[in-house]
């Protein structure tokens, strides 16, 4: 049976875009809500295993480093085995997973089983917009770009919903459990849907860089997370941060020399992709950071139950998808600055709303503040995709629309390492008790408030062309 696009049309007829558009939504949606599902879990999981917040942190932060790291790798890997191959053995690796990791015993076999799913998220979201690029004509591109676009963002805010349910009535491991059953249906769909294409010629992978890149990654991340346990000076802290930091150096040096490389620096150069690409790092905090920061607040400091605390950010994602659709309108009649500018001043009343709320503030109230935020996201996220690619020329738009994306999810595993450093340094000199604890959060959301601010500056200075 051929499995060629046009093959595939004729099989399934002038349905066959829509059911495809279907699967890879569904499938996308699954992996990215994993990216999210376990914060609301994340109590019961240091209760399980016995660990802290900076050692429960890597469940989260090495997904999206993973992830991040796959992003790149994901056009290297469609043009060397196809779209079809690439994206059946995804699904089936993050079913594996998904299978397996409920069984674990320790922590970090767990926390290497989130980091090969983070990799497969990051495989998969640029090779399903190629699909849906390929399978839909003209005419209907744009809006099969925006179902798929809602899907993926409304992802990380509806995680923690279900997740919250599962973890109250079947136990921590069910989340893991949760995603494998979609997995194999997307493996059984994607057999049947999935076209097969590749590059006749495809690009060499620039293996010594994509080592480079893990290294500096996952080096500093760790390096910043054992500082949280045992200081800045323990050999556990220096040895891993001092590889990391070696490591981003070597990385960058290559990037700037080598023909194909895999973060392409001369985009850099470009006063508004460079001043975008703050905004990006700041959106991967606003995006992942508030979503792991709020559960494990209103779990720790309010009390609430996993699914009290999911249920609190079901309405953020309700107005995330409302907002997408009111930034995308905008961003036809308003300059990007204006869009960007704008959402971060929301972003920065959202967390300082949350800081002035305290321990104090009720579900609603809660939800108020966390809502306003995602209104921001809104805006930044279609003002960043616009910004990003304003000053440059044509031949440049692929790549810069990968780099931003990457520095997205830097941005969102760099914000929970940071966020968590932060959270366990004030609580221990607030005095290491309840009340500590809930002064740690308070300033922790001052931190971001001043972060969101600060962001504000590189957007006003974007021109200011539509």
């Amino acid at each position: 049976m051929g499995h060629d696009l046009d093959a595939l049309r004729e099989r399934f007829g002038a349905r066959y875009p829509a059911w495809l558009l279907a699967l890879l939504i569904l499938s996308t949606m699954t992996m990215v809500l994993a990216s999210t599902s376990v914060n609301v879990a994340l109590p019961a999981i240091m209760a399980e295993f016995a660990i802290g917040r900076p050692l429960a942190q890597w469940l989260i932060t090495g997904f999206l480093a993973a992830m991040t790291s796959g992003l790149l790798l994901s056009s290297w890997a469609q043009a060397r085995f196809g779209a079809r191959r690439t994206l059946l053995g995804t699904f089936g690796l993050f079913m594996a997973t998904s299978l397996v990791a409920p069984l674990v015993t320790s922590i970090w076999p767990l926390i290497g089983l989130r980091i090969v799913q983070g990799l497969c998220a990051g495989l998969v979201q640029p090779l399903a917009m190629v699909l849906i690029f390929r399978s839909f004509p003209d005419r209907g591109r744009g809006l099969a770009l925006g179902l798929f676009g809602l899907g993926a963002m409304m992802a990380p805010a509806l995680g923690p919903t279900l997740a919250g349910y599962v973890v109250d009535h079947f136990g921590w491991s069910a989340i893991f459990w949760l995603p494998a059953p979609i997995c194999g249906f997307s493996v059984i769909g994607g057999a049947r849907l999935l076209p097969s294409f590749r590059s006749l010629t495809p690009p060499r992978l620039d293996v010594p860089g994509f080592v480079l890149l893990n290294l500096a990654l996952f080096g500093i991340l760790g390096g910043l997370a054992e500082a949280q346990r045992f200081g800045w000076l323990a050999a556990v802290t220096l040895v891993p941060g001092g590889i990391g930091l070696a490591c981003l150096a070597a990385f960058l040096w290559r990037c700037s020399r080598h023909e194909a490389p895999l973060l392409p620096l001369r985009l850099w150069r470009n006063a508004s992709f460079r001043r975008t690409s703050w905004v990006a790092m700041v959106l991967g905090v606003g995006l992942f950071g508030v979503t792991y920061l709020i559960p494990l607040f209103v779990q720790t400091v309010e009390h609430y139950s996993a699914a009290d605390a999911g249920l609190v950010l079901l309405p953020t994602g309700l107005v995330l998808g409302v907002a997408a659709f009111v930034g995308g309108w905008l961003s036809d009649r308003l300059a990007a600055r204006w869009l960007l500018v704008g959402g971060l001043v929301l972003l920065a009343l959202s967390a300082a709303g949350q800081a002035l709320l305290g321990d104090e503030g009720g579900f609603w109230a809660i939800c108020a503040w966390a809502s306003l935020g995602r209104f921001g996201l809104g805006g930044i996220l279609p003002g960043v995709s616009t910004a990003a690619v304003q000053d440059l020329p044509a031949e440049e738009l692929s790549s810069a629309t990968g780099a931003t994306t990457f520095m997205r999810q830097l941005g969102g595993a760099l914000g929970i390492n940071l966020l968590t450093f932060f959270l366990e340094w004030r609580h221990e000199a607030e005095g290491g008790d309840a009340l500590g604890n809930a002064l740690a959060f308070e300033q922790s959301f001052w931190l971001l408030a001043a972060l969101f601010a600060l962001a504000i500056w590189p957007a006003w200075r974007l021109r200011g062309n539509r």
